[in-house]
């Protein structure tokens, strides 16, 4: 790792705890609404199917089948039509009051600040994200992420999403570097992982749920010269750069 200068971190699920957050956000506004009137649907349900709606759709952005605006709306209007409630009871803007709540919930991974600072003290830290510009900043701040973070670049901003090349070489070209001075790690094996290494980055895989825990990963990924291994622990990562 002589070469090395940056360390790239997915956000959502890698160093902000997504999944958490969202849920005490869907909680708070399950409750507000009273949704419980309108539907059969306990709030364990709701959410449930809301995180199924909201990945459906967070597919279809990542590969520009959809506008954000569509995403940010239709997940919730989605979820309400199969919860059987009738348009004229779906609360109005729910997504506007989704995003004034969600942001700035103050959940992160275990070990995360730890890692940061860790990492931070000898490279360059630098975030790549398909969450929307704002939205990120926002989570950068209100969770104190952004104190050790020097460079952010989201999928919003450049055109591209993870896992196209374009994505990857706008980070490059940005910062004047090479795939060899860099490492990254991030959740999702097809957005982040093979995202990373198709484009030259060594790239870790971030085992949040320990899914892969008991059953192994697909074996060319395994066996990728690129691939830096798979972590569930975020301090393990940052021992790596122990000399």
């Amino acid at each position: 790792m002589n070469s090395l200068k940056w360390v790239f971190f997915d956000l959502d699920n890698t160093l902000w705890d997504f999944d958490a957050n969202a849920r005490e956000a869907l909680k708070e506004l399950f409750v507000r609404h009273q949704l419980h009137l309108h539907s059969d649907f306990h709030i364990d349900q709701f959410i449930s199917l809301y995180e199924d709606v909201n990945k459906a759709y967070w597919k279809k952005y990542e590969k520009g089948e959809v506008t954000k605006e569509i995403l940010r709306t239709r997940r919730f209007t989605d979820t309400f039509d199969l919860m059987g409630i009738q348009p004229a009871l779906q609360p109005a803007n729910v997504w506007e009051e989704y995003l004034n709540i969600c942001p700035y919930m103050p959940v992160l991974i275990p070990g995360a600040m730890e890692c940061l600072s860790h990492v931070s003290q000898k490279f360059k830290v630098g975030i790549l994200t398909n969450g929307f510009e704002e939205t990120q900043q926002i989570k950068l701040r209100s969770s104190g992420i952004g104190a050790f973070v020097d460079f952010m670049q989201s999928s919003e901003r450049v055109g591209f999403a993870k896992p196209s090349a374009e994505f990857f070489m706008h980070v490059f070209d940005s910062l004047e570097i090479g795939s060899n001075e860099c490492i990254y790690i991030g959740d999702n094996l097809e957005t982040d992982v093979w995202g990373g290494i198709n484009s030259g980055i060594m790239t870790a895989f971030f085992d949040k749920d320990l899914k892969y825990s008991e059953i192994p990963l697909p074996k060319d990924l395994v066996e990728n010269k690129l691939f830096a291994g798979k972590y569930s622990n975020l301090n393990d990562f940052a021992r790596i750069f122990v000399v």
